[in-house]
């Protein structure tokens, strides 16, 4: 099984996402964006619900690199036509502090149907202790009573510990983690990096 590090979100992997965003042509934002889903139970994602291969995107919202890899679902799933749905996963490292609470948050605005406008809040901000999540909720159009209740639901939180369970047992043990077909890598080079990875491991 090839891994790109076996470290936690290593500090290389910043060296490598600025390397990489130099030689990928066109920028994110100019792409058309996807098909996106965010159901109120399950897994938000990115592409066809038919697509006959998923990729699990593992993230946490304190890791660097992953707000980099977050910004090309949308590249790869028109890239590979059809082909692909992704799917967002947590993995809140443990040393990642305010991790699992901007998880649990991000899976609070999914049970309004708001993940994916919760995530690019989350992706864009530099705080994310309680009152700043509480804020982006609101920023977010959300109900903030029922946001916070499910933020705080214990059965909600065990939702994101089982998530980030799934990931180590599929031996993702840093973020940005993927799983393709049985396929793991974890960390990051480029768009093109990881759309060769996803080619290779498709059924």
């Amino acid at each position: 099984m090839a891994r790109l590090s076996s470290g936690l979100c290593l500090a290389a992997a910043l060296l490598t996402w600025t390397a990489a965003r130099a030689g990928e042509a066109g920028d994110p934002a100019a792409v058309p964006r996807a098909e996106r889903h965010s159901p109120r139970q399950g897994y938000p994602s990115v592409g066809p619900a038919g697509a006959k291969n998923t990729l699990i995107f593992f993230t946490d919202y304190q890791c660097p690199v992953c707000p980099r890899a977050a910004r090309e679902l949308d590249r790869l799933v028109t890239d590979l036509n059809g082909a692909l749905r992704i799917e967002v996963h947590h993995n809140p490292l443990a040393m990642h502090h305010f991790a699992y609470d901007a998880a649990a948050a991000a899976k609070a605005a999914q049970c309004q149907g708001k993940f994916w406008e919760y995530h690019e809040l989350l992706l864009r901000s530099t705080r994310l202790d309680r009152d700043s999540l509480m804020a982006l909720a609101s920023t977010a159009g959300l109900d903030r009573e029922r946001f916070q209740r499910d933020f705080d639901d214990p059965g909600l939180r065990r939702q994101v510990t089982a998530e980030a369970k799934e990931a180590l047992d599929a031996n993702a043990l840093g973020t940005p983690g993927f799983l393709i077909n049985g396929h793991v890598e974890v960390g990051w080079a480029s768009t093109a990096w990881l759309e060769q990875v996803i080619r290779q491991n498709l059924h």
